[in-house]
């Protein structure tokens, strides 16, 4: 049976992991961490009745008088790891959910791992803990499950192609993405999924993203991005004999946290819908413009063994879509500012938790001060 801490278990993929493990004996919750949704926390408790801790920013003094035998903590997220366990989901969203994948790399413990940030600040430090400690890290993102499914033991890659739906400015020249509302950003073609990983999908740094994390998995730069509208193809891998591979599926992020959860069995879900060839499906790919979606270039800079650049990326980015969320900035200026401090970042690597976070946290004043128009 596996015993499960989730992290992020209000956000969209945490909600997904919940619907999936309710009705399944094999899998019991007991532990989990919410946001700022706290009102989902009696409902995630009438539901999984072996909770033992849970971590809220906001306690609500009645939650301990309803929940005696659980402790609630709001201090330090880590403190569900004190619970008996064998498999934690990270789903949590920034920077905050690095420090949840080194922890439970420590703890030797099953990981399926949604913080796509971790590997983005700290992919070298993250692969050296898992092969110091023995653990396993399944990647909860369709398009790296994808990846992860195409391999071959005894062949090697020669290319890797991860797709993007492009988002809904795909079609958009950079310079008019300047006329682009919150509500238009917020209105993604293909994937339901919270407002900061949806704004991400539409400027593309969700993908910028994306890319680091499989230079780290999968131990290659040789990667390009495709666009792929209809998001049906996930990834490909290219072999040496120029074959490729491709995964294919209804875009549905419950099937990718099924995949790992019963992995390396495939076992049905109830409701998961299947591709319907009575209907034409179209498949168009094609090469993304890194001058129009300077993320992508981005991230290609930062596939190698220094780390600066990839922190100051997302340090940046997260900083400048929450004033963007809160319509401090236009959407134009995300990328415009996030680029703006990168390209002030010398290539440097950093090794420690300490480092990269002191960094992580410079960054975040230097945004905000650009922000402010404060030099």
């Amino acid at each position: 049976m596996k015993k499960i801490i989730l992290f992020g278990a209000s956000g969209n993929i945490g909600q997904k992991v919940l619907e999936i493990i309710k009705h399944n004996s094999s899998y019991t919750l007991v532990a989990f961490s919410v946001g700022l949704k706290d009102y989902l926390v009696e409902e995630i408790l009438n539901n999984f009745k072996f909770v033992k801790i849970v971590y809220a920013i906001n306690i609500k003094k009645y939650w301990q008088i309803k929940y005696p035998h659980i402790l609630f903590v709001n201090d330090d997220i880590c403190k569900l790891f004190d619970v008996d366990t064998n498999c934690v989901i990270n789903a949590l969203s920034g920077f905050i959910g690095f420090k949840v994948t080194i922890k439970a790399l420590q703890q030797k413990k099953l990981l399926l791992n949604a913080n796509k940030e971790s590997f983005v600040v700290g992919g070298n430090l993250i692969n050296d803990l898992q092969s110091e400690y023995k653990t396993k890290i399944y990647p909860i993102d369709s398009e790296h499950c994808a990846i992860w499914q195409c391999l071959e033991k005894n062949n090697n890659i020669k290319e890797i192609y991860i797709t993007a739906s492009g988002g809904p400015f795909k079609d958009f020249s950079l310079n008019e993405t300047k006329n682009v509302t919150l509500n238009d950003a917020l209105r993604h073609p293909t994937w339901n999924m919270g407002q900061k990983i949806t704004i991400d999908s539409a400027t593309m740094f969700n993908k910028a993203f994306e890319i680091i994390e499989a230079f780290h998995l999968f131990k290659t730069n040789k990667i390009k991005t495709l666009i792929h509208s209809q998001s049906i193809i996930h990834s490909m891998v290219l072999f040496e004999d120029n074959a490729i591979k491709a995964q294919l599926s209804v875009p549905d992020m419950h099937q990718v946290i099924n995949y790992f959860l019963t992995y390396p069995k495939r076992v049905p879900l109830k409701n998961q819908k299947q591709l319907n060839f009575k209907n034409l499906i179209s498949l168009d790919l094609q090469e993304i413009d890194q001058k129009r979606f300077l993320p992508v270039a981005m991230a290609m800079e930062c596939l190698n063994e220094y780390n600066t650049k990839s922190i100051a990326m997302n340090a940046a980015n997260e900083i400048c879509v929450a004033a963007f969320l809160e319509k401090e900035i236009t959407f134009f200026s995300i990328t415009k500012i996030v680029y703006e401090i990168f390209k002030t970042v010398k290539n440097e690597k950093l090794s420690t938790y300490n480092e990269i976070y002191e960094f992580d946290q410079d960054i975040r004043k230097k945004t905000l001060h650009k922000i402010k128009g404060v030099v």
